[in-house]
């Protein structure tokens, strides 16, 4: 009998020892919002207290070199969706050729496959990627549980009066989503920030420009924050012309130009950065409160890097250190304690975060994903055979951010901006001079380098351009304008002729009738005017149905708010009287407001704008007529 006892403890054992080494880990991924790799307390920041990512990454892995293949919100977010480069995936709004992400590259997205393999998936916060099922239905396909939260505007007010942040609302959804996950099933969530991303539209310094969660009010008003190292003005003098004259110089005038202004704007940043990281503790707290942190594997990055005056700029986008390099800081309760705290210096990158992810979870990686796994570095056996460079790249808004792509190697970095006449190469040495201040493409001591870097950008730009997949594009609209009913279906919009430019004294009026599908995008274009090639900044005029009229053009705007009804015909008119705008429904006035700056002549459209297919509408439009 004692010896028929002895075999059944040895099954159990043997039982529960199987059961734990087949239970998966949770996975939390958070990304940040134009956060670059030096923005953390860990990294040396003065200043900026980061109790929570600092904590991840004394007990974590740090990659130092960290990279996005492009500096711009919605190509990362996407790659890091598809594991796909932007040149492969194709998301690019704001470039003509700009197509959302197809019904084939969604069946690969990582949470997808997550959720088909048992996992219990969530995601909250910012989107900035559109798909040809529509953005509602793709997440409804990819989350068990999904809210999209935006920042227009920043600081929310809730039905009982009070206000949140809207990164806040991300962290209420996320506890939530902890709270309510079953103890037998793994999960993934994703928190996707708006911190550290500016207000565009609100240039006023401070909470206007950088809006910071109420609990944050008052830290940092004592310190000066020191300005960047690379401030000289005589750095941003020997930029090229194009470089000199782009919108990352037209926002370092909304943002950095005067210590008064650059102060105020780094300290309310620190805010809100200091509010994420509070945010991330929250989630951290409730998961360890349900037991669950001991089995979640916590992932930190950034979807871009960010310029703070550095080189006389602003924003990100171009080639240089400061637009590329992230944070990326992965924590593993089940990390070896010697790996714990320290930094890895392989070449890591955006797309790596969605192979890493299904690694995690033991699910294969498709084999179109163009990142590689980093779980071998976080067990400790870096590959032989890891990447020497990558291929980066950035091919959006026309003249207002120059186009470029090149490699980003270990030690030199290549970049050529190619839609210059001639193209524009740059080649640095990163070992003799880290800070990117000198040239060497003239120089012909790295003719070599510079030839070999040409060549590998060639071949990159071959190998991802060819491994697109084809994409279903919008329904194609007649070019003119019949004075019929045309139904506008999502997919589909209709250009019209275009509007004359119009100088402050001038008049003009825009007309026409609509029906709204209920099931219509609040931010879904009715009617608008675009122009952004060739102009001194973003330049539009739009009339949706939710968010009633903008014009903005160089950072001067106006908003006339109002909501058009829905499932019924309602006549539009937005009539400009010298600077007097009014928009009437029916006849009614709705809405009034002043226009004190030109726009430029500019392509009309109806039902979408072409270059965001996420803004196409849904309604019906009849008796568009447009005259000065």
């Amino acid at each position: 009998m004692k010896r028929h006892w002895m075999w059944v403890f040895c099954y159990l054992l043997i039982f529960i020892f199987s059961a734990a080494a087949e239970k998966k880990p949770n996975i939390l991924f958070v990304l940040a919002d134009d956060q670059r790799w030096d923005e953390l307390a860990c990294e040396g920041e003065p200043f900026l207290q980061t109790p929570t990512i600092d904590r991840l990454a004394g007990e974590g892995l740090r990659f130092s070199n960290a990279y996005v293949n492009t500096a711009i919100c919605m190509v990362s977010r996407a790659s890091i969706f598809t594991g796909l480069t932007g040149r492969t995936h194709q998301w690019k709004p704001g470039s003509p050729e700009s197509l959302p992400i197809s019904d084939p590259i969604l069946n690969t997205c990582f949470p997808l496959l997550l959720r088909q393999a048992g996992y219990r998936t969530g995601y909250f916060g910012k989107n900035h990627v559109s798909f040809t099922c529509g953005t509602d239905p793709a997440f409804e396909t990819m989350f068990n549980s999904w809210r999209l939260i935006s920042r227009n505007p920043y600081i929310k007010t809730l039905p009982d009066g009070s206000l949140r942040h809207c990164d806040e609302l991300t962290g209420d959804r996320s506890v939530e989503f902890v709270e309510t996950q079953p103890a037998d099933q793994p999960f993934f969530l994703y928190m996707s920030f708006h911190t550290a991303h500016a207000s565009d539209g609100d240039h006023r310094p401070g909470i206007g420009h950088y809006p910071w969660p109420k609990a944050e009010d008052g830290l940092y008003e004592d310190i000066v924050p020191p300005r960047p190292e690379l401030d000289d003005p005589a750095i941003f003098e020997a930029l090229p012309a194009f470089l000199k004259t782009s919108l990352n110089r037209t926002r370092y005038f909304w943002r950095w130009d005067t210590p008064e202004k650059y102060n105020t704007n780094m300290r309310a940043r620190y805010r809100m950065i200091t509010g994420m990281d509070r945010i991330i503790g929250r989630v951290l707290t409730a998961l360890e409160e349900r037991g669950l942190l001991d089995n979640t594997i916590v992932i930190y990055s950034a979807d871009n890097g960010y310029y703070r005056a550095e080189r006389g700029l602003a924003g990100k986008w171009s080639h240089f250190e400061e637009a590329l390099h992230v944070p990326l800081i992965i924590w593993d309760p089940a990390m070896d304690r010697g790996l714990r705290g320290a930094k890895q210096e392989a070449l890591a990158a955006n797309l790596d975060v969605p192979s890493t992810i299904l690694a995690l979870a033991d699910v294969p990686v498709p084999a179109s994903y163009q990142g590689r796994s980093l779980l071998p570095f976080l067990r400790g056996e870096p590959p032989a055979d890891w990447r020497e460079d990558l291929f980066c790249e950035h091919h959006q808004m026309g003249e207002v951010i120059p186009a470029w792509s090149g490699i980003h190697g270990e030690r030199y970095v290549y970049a050529v901006y190619d839609t210059q006449d001639p193209p524009v190469e740059f080649l640095h040495d990163l070992k003799t001079d880290p800070k990117q201040l000198v040239n060497l493409a003239d120089n012909p001591e790295y003719r070599p380098i510079l030839e070999e870097m040409r060549s590998l950008r060639k071949e990159r730009l071959e190998t991802y351009t060819a491994a697109r997949i084809e994409k279903r594009p919008a329904k194609p609209a007649p070019e003119t304008y019949r004075d019929g009913e045309v139904e506008f279906t999502g997919e589909n919009y209709l250009r019209l002729s275009e509007t004359p430019e119009l100088l402050p004294d001038d008049s003009y009026r825009w007309s026409f009738e609509v029906n709204i599908d209920p099931q219509n995008k609040p931010g879904a274009v009715l009617l608008g005017n675009r122009k952004t090639p060739g102009a001194p900044g973003l330049t539009f005029m739009k009339i949706t149905a939710d968010r009633g009229v903008q014009f903005f053009s160089n950072g001067e705007k106006l908003i006339l708010n109002a909501v058009i009804p829905r499932g019924r015909w309602v006549r539009v008119d937005l009539q400009k009287t010298g600077q007097a705008v009014t928009l009437l429904f029916d006849g009614k006035t709705a809405a009034t407001g002043t226009l004190p700056f030109a726009l430029p002549a500019m392509p009309c459209y109806l039902g979408g704008d072409p270059g965001v297919p996420r803004e196409f509408a849904r309604c019906m439009i009849r008796k568009a007529a447009f005259s000065e």
